[in-house]
């Protein structure tokens, strides 16, 4: 079976809504970890991957720039969250305090999510540019 990828990175933004009622009922904060404790910022970002998903359907040829623009912001902010606790973490170590692991399985899911749609764009974009 073969998978459209420009289907499916579209209904990967086009289902931000089911993201964020994941996260609200159960807790699954599985697109948006690196903003865990931002509320207000988490449900920004929510609704900008939502009207990059909208604006990917209305206007097709920008897929792949958006895929691409979205997932390395996305890839950049979670290595963000996860490199400057642990270098926080060092001086809580030289001072005897106890750490707390900075990723959690929803971050290594959203790593894994982010990175492999950021793939599928980088692709689609070379394949655009091949057409050329």
């Amino acid at each position: 079976m073969k998978i459209d990828k420009k289907m499916a990175l579209l209904w990967f933004y086009l289902a931000t809504p089911v993201f964020v009622l994941l996260d609200l009922i159960f807790d699954w904060d599985i697109r948006v970890s690196f903003l865990d404790e931002h509320a207000g910022w988490k449900y920004l970002y929510y609704t900008f991957c939502l009207a990059i998903g909208l604006v990917m359907w209305k206007l097709p040829a920008l897929e792949a720039i958006l895929g691409m623009v979205e997932g390395g912001v996305n890839m950049l902010l979670l290595t963000l969250s996860v490199m400057l606790p642990y270098y926080a973490s060092i001086d809580l170590i030289a001072n005897g305090e106890e750490i707390k692991n900075p990723l959690d399985n929803f971050g290594i899911f959203n790593y894994l999510l982010s990175g492999c749609f950021l793939l599928i764009s980088m692709q689609m974009r070379n394949l655009e540019a091949g057409k050329r």
